[in-house]
């Protein structure tokens, strides 16, 4: 006959057998945190189907009706008869490459505030902060004269937005090419988010004429 400590020994080892075919039911399991990751904070690139088109309006000439809004815009930031030699140049210049003048205004106001003397620490010059190598590809030779430089701009615009002319969003891409590099820009088929804000500073300006 086994002993009474024998039985209670074997009786919780078959009843041990039994509850296990339970499976889990009652376990609860340890409560762990959940971590929420955040968005990502890269910098995404900011291109046309995110921001949608602009209107064809800010390409053509525009004409002389540009002229008197485009000077008195300037005179905020230049003397009267500068402000009026500037206007002038933009103004021709764009006429005779097709570039909508006030988009040209926008951008010599982002770039230099239409100091014709205004020097990046890159190097780049004037009214439109041309580079040495942009001078000489739009045929600028003295890119602190306020003609030349305009000329030159205008020139550089001009082909910018002849480059991005079958994009979905031609004038971002195109001031996105001006800070950026055109090749830059059409290799990676969009912008930083820098140059984002940069593209966007112009456009509000344009939409202040």
């Amino acid at each position: 006959m086994m002993e009474s400590s024998t039985v209670a020994i074997v009786l919780l080892f078959v009843f041990t057998i039994f509850s296990s075919f339970g499976g889990n039911k009652g376990y609860t399991p340890p409560v762990t945190p959940t971590v929420v990751t955040p968005p990502s904070t890269l910098s995404q690139p900011q291109g046309p189907i995110a921001q949608g088109p602009i209107s064809p309006n800010f390409l053509g000439g525009g004409g002389l009706t540009a002229k008197k809004p485009i000077e008195q815009y300037i005179l905020g930031f230049r003397k009267p008869d500068q402000a009026v030699e500037i206007s002038n140049a933009i103004v021709r210049h764009s006429q005779t490459y097709n570039v909508n003048p006030k988009l040209v205004t926008a951008l010599m106001r982002r770039e230099s505030g239409f100091n014709p003397r205004a020097i990046s620490s890159s190097g780049a010059v004037g009214l439109g902060q041309l580079l040495p190598s942009t001078c000489k590809t739009t045929g600028v030779t003295n890119p602190y004269d306020i003609d030349d430089n305009a000329k030159g701009t205008v020139r550089y615009v001009k082909y910018l937005l002849d480059k991005f002319k079958n994009y979905p969003d031609q004038i971002r891409f195109a001031l996105a090419g001006y800070l950026e590099g055109p090749n830059g820009v059409a290799r990676k088929n969009g912008y930083s988010s820098t140059t984002a804000k940069y593209v966007e500073d112009i456009i509000k300006i344009y939409q202040k004429l």
